[in-house]
């Protein structure tokens, strides 16, 4: 594991790549999150009581397609959005830093192949996995990645570093196991989730840098906070928010990234019960750190449960700079993103955007 949080050097978003059942550019997935379009469907999975599983699937996509060919169609998808129009590459490679699931609860998943195939397409920018750069964490592993990424560039011999997380429950293997579970959302079962799958990547330099001169950036990431709750969903105590709780009270004492209150918030979680309360008791316990009034919105709305993916989403959706994605704002827009692993990993990070 890497340093517990990102440094108090901002990191620049350079470049924004996404891939999701909503579109398969940042761009129309900003749009129809925006618009408020959702894309659910019945699979030919069916759940304990024999009706069909529903998720957000990226219809291009076979159905029987397994969840290792899933991923990488989707990040390959999303890394070449991201470096549409990126700086050339520069003597040095061009470090990769990738977030993935959680390696248990839906099908095994191969992240040395899925890395290769990540490589293998960003040839041209000279792409190289970074030293144990692959960060199976599941939500909270893009808020990992970006801890890592601004170590990177503190330090000072990367110009650039490319950040991305990627993430399927949507193949056949993995429905049938939530399924099995009762983890679906379905028939009388109300508290369950809708899988989802999406891939994304950001391309990040060190704000302020020669490398944000030449071309400005499209927002930036002011700090970001890691944690870690014993009290987690794969166990059977209820919720008390201490993860969360000392995520965010990080976050409101990081000297740049805490000298405000965010204007909106963007949670990564699924509708199911426990991460409502888990997120209560943290916002009970850093009021002056959300918006107030309080204004947000969860990624389950519009693309059910993307899982390790949801982090790169989320701040795709943050660098869209609306208030509750209708009126835009003027002046700089902050927005805290956070997400929680099933297994008590947990990320924040504060979005600044200029409208």
């Amino acid at each position: 594991m890497r340093p517990s949080d990102m440094g108090n050097q901002p990191l620049a978003i350079m470049n924004l790549g996404l891939c999701t059942p909503l579109g398969l550019t940042a761009r129309t997935t900003q749009a129809e999150v925006a618009a408020g379009t959702v894309r659910m469907f019945q699979t030919d999975v069916a759940d304990i009581r024999g009706e069909p599983v529903r998720a957000s699937v990226l219809k291009p996509l076979g159905a029987g397609l397994p969840r290792g060919e899933r991923m990488a169609t989707m990040a390959v998808t999303a890394l070449e959005d991201c470096m549409r129009g990126a700086p050339p590459p520069g003597k040095h490679p061009l470090p990769v830093v990738l977030g993935l699931p959680e390696p248990e609860g839906c099908a095994p998943l191969d992240g040395q192949k899925l890395a290769r195939a990540v490589l293998e397409a960003g040839v041209a920018w000279r792409l190289q996995l970074a030293d144990g750069g692959l960060l199976a964490l599941g939500r909270a592993a893009f808020f990992q990645a970006l801890c890592w990424a601004g170590e990177m560039l503190e330090s000072r011999r990367y110009p650039f570093v490319l950040v991305g997380a990627v993430d399927s429950l949507c193949d056949r293997e993995s429905l049938r196991m939530l399924a099995a579970r009762g983890r679906t959302l379905g028939g009388p079962n109300r508290d369950g989730i809708i899988p989802g799958e999406g891939a994304g990547f950001v391309l990040l330099a060190r704000a302020g840098g020669l490398e944000t001169r030449a071309t400005e950036a499209r927002g930036l990431v002011l700090g970001c906070a890691l944690a870690r709750d014993e009290r987690h969903f794969l166990q059977s105590q209820p919720p008390l928010g201490h993860g969360l709780t000392e995520a965010f009270r990080r976050l409101r004492a990081h000297p740049v990234a805490g000298t405000r209150r965010a204007d909106f918030f963007l949670s990564c979680q699924p509708t199911e019960v426990f991460w409502g309360r888990e997120f209560t008791h943290a916002y009970l316990r850093n009021a002056s750190l959300l918006p107030e009034p309080l204004a947000g919105e969860a990624i389950a709305g519009s693309l059910g449960d993307p899982g390790a993916a949801a982090g790169v989403i989320q701040v795709g959706m943050a660098l869209h700079a609306r208030g509750g994605w209708g009126e835009a704002r003027p002046g700089p827009w902050r927005t805290l993103v956070y997400g929680s692993s099933d297994g008590g990993h947990i990320g924040a990070c504060m979005v600044e955007v200029h409208a």
